[in-house]
């Protein structure tokens, strides 16, 4: 597993690029990433620079999807509220095998996709956390399989640190500085596609 912290503009600048086997020299196609933020900010610049590069997005969420396309450039991507009222583009977050069904038919008719789950926390509150974790390793290999991309932000507090640690096992791990959240200042660079990553090694 690899774990990266965001340490602002002096930190090492990444290209990001849009064809190849990779987003940037840190983000590769095949990779499940957990990001861990209070507030989902890096994982939605991630998200929204893959779809600028060519990509196909799927993101799963607690926010109501007429409020997030509102905030950002989502029109292009496959929004599904985590929700128990019924509709059309709504799943209850218990269920998870339809949850797993719609990634990995999003995957695997999808040559180049990213996909975001934003409310693991929530699904773990509804769900046992060792589902919740069965399900994690699932995506994983549907991801390696199909060389594509999963972002999944999550709030580091609302767990234990054994859960944590179970979770970080086989996904690599993205840490912003507390810092660097709190700003309003962009983690990627509009005008060049790049983002500030200090590598600080394996753990």
């Amino acid at each position: 597993m690899s774990r990266h912290t965001y340490d602002g503009w002096d930190a090492r600048m990444v290209s990001m690029l849009s064809s190849g086997t990779s987003l940037s020299n840190d983000v590769l196609f095949g990779n499940v990433y957990l990001v861990e933020e209070r507030r989902p900010k890096l994982s939605y610049e991630l998200f929204e620079h893959a779809l600028s590069s060519g990509c196909n997005g799927m993101i799963m969420t607690r926010e109501f999807p007429k409020k997030l396309l509102t905030e950002k450039e989502l029109d292009s991507c496959k929004l599904i509220w985590l929700t128990n009222l019924v509709g059309d583009g709504r799943v209850n977050p218990t269920a998870i095998g339809i949850l797993m069904s719609q990634v990995r038919s999003f995957i695997e008719n999808q040559p180049k996709s990213v996909v975001m789950i934003d409310g693991l926390e929530y699904m773990i509150s509804l769900n046992t956390y060792d589902r919740m974790l069965q399900f994690m390793h699932q995506l994983r290999d549907l991801v390696v399989t199909n060389e594509s991309i999963l972002v999944v932000p999550m709030d580091p507090r609302t767990v234990t640190e054994r859960e944590l640690a179970l979770l970080e096992r086989n996904l690599e791990v993205l840490v912003p500085r507390v810092d660097a959240e709190l700003t309003e200042e962009p983690m990627i660079n509009a005008a060049t596609g790049e983002i500030r990553l200090l590598n600080v090694g394996h753990r």
